[in-house]
């Protein structure tokens, strides 16, 4: 059964979610630059804490916007646990074995195909099955801009493990440059996440389903690039600029937000399928 919620435009829950969330993780860095610099992060309960307060911030944020319907809560989490399984059982291993390869010194152009068409199309892969095989024929996926909910909360579950692994891999990290490694993971998966989703949404209400295809390739395409361009401009030299990746990540997360906004509107007055 169907329920009435609004179109995706007077429903604020998902743009206030992704907006708030944004602008409150620049925030949670410099709390922690500020608050805890000298706290040990790496491989310690405080570490693991960092790597889970993006996804527990948007999830708080959302729960707080969808009050009114509280019920969706269950199917968001459903499809982040999802993101954070196939990442870590699929996703991560894979790449792991990957990067042991020598494709990082293999020259500007190549490192960007291999950005694309192997990290990116493996973990867009796993935030497609996060939500294709969870909520996806479920009547409360109603609307296209569910499409970006769901999509969001796989890729903050993919980007979570990310996180969390490599907090356990990294025992001697400082606070300051784990929280951004943490939020530039988690905006970049949320972002790539939520274009996907957008074209499963228009999929599920407006019967678009051959979009499905250049939504999975845009996303590609937008996390391999943002993970190459991550690289390089952190990279000044022999020095490490993570502020310079957090600028990048927060630009990119909400340029996707509001172009999500504005292609969301249109569909809203479409009869679904």
């Amino acid at each position: 059964m169907r329920h009435d919620r609004g179109t995706p435009l007077s429903r604020r829950s998902v743009w206030a979610a992704q907006g708030v969330t944004i602008a409150g993780l620049i925030l949670y860095v410099l709390a922690v630059r500020l608050l805890a610099p000298g706290l040990q992060a790496g491989g310690s309960a405080a570490g693991i804490l960092l790597a889970l307060v993006p996804v527990l911030l948007w999830l708080l944020l959302f729960y707080v916007q969808d009050a009114r319907e509280p019920e969706p809560l269950s199917y968001v989490l459903r499809v982040a646990a999802a993101g954070a399984v196939l990442a870590g059982a699929v996703a991560i291993p894979i790449l792991r074995q990957f990067s042991r390869t020598s494709w990082l010194a293999a020259g500007p152009i190549t490192e960007l195909l291999l950005s694309i068409l192997v990290v990116g199309s493996l973990q867009e892969f796993c935030k497609y099955l996060a939500v294709r095989f969870t909520v996806f024929e479920s009547d409360e996926f109603d609307e296209v801009a569910d499409g970006v909910t769901y999509g969001t909360a796989a890729g903050l579950g993919l980007a979570t493990m990310v996180n969390l692994t490599f907090i356990l891999d990294s025992p001697s990290i400082a606070p300051v440059p784990a929280a951004l490694h943490i939020v530039v993971i988690s905006l970049s998966h949320a972002a790539s996440g939520g274009v996907l989703g957008y074209f499963l949404g228009r999929a599920k209400m407006l019967g678009e389903d051959r979009r499905v295809v250049w939504g999975f390739v845009a996303a590609v395409v937008l996390n391999g690039v943002i993970a190459y361009a991550l690289r390089e401009v952190t990279r000044a030299g022999l020095a490490y600029r993570p502020w310079n990746g957090l600028a990048l990540a927060a630009a990119v997360a909400a340029t996707v937000t509001f172009v999500l906004f504005r292609m969301v509107r249109p569909s809203a007055a479409q009869p679904s399928a």
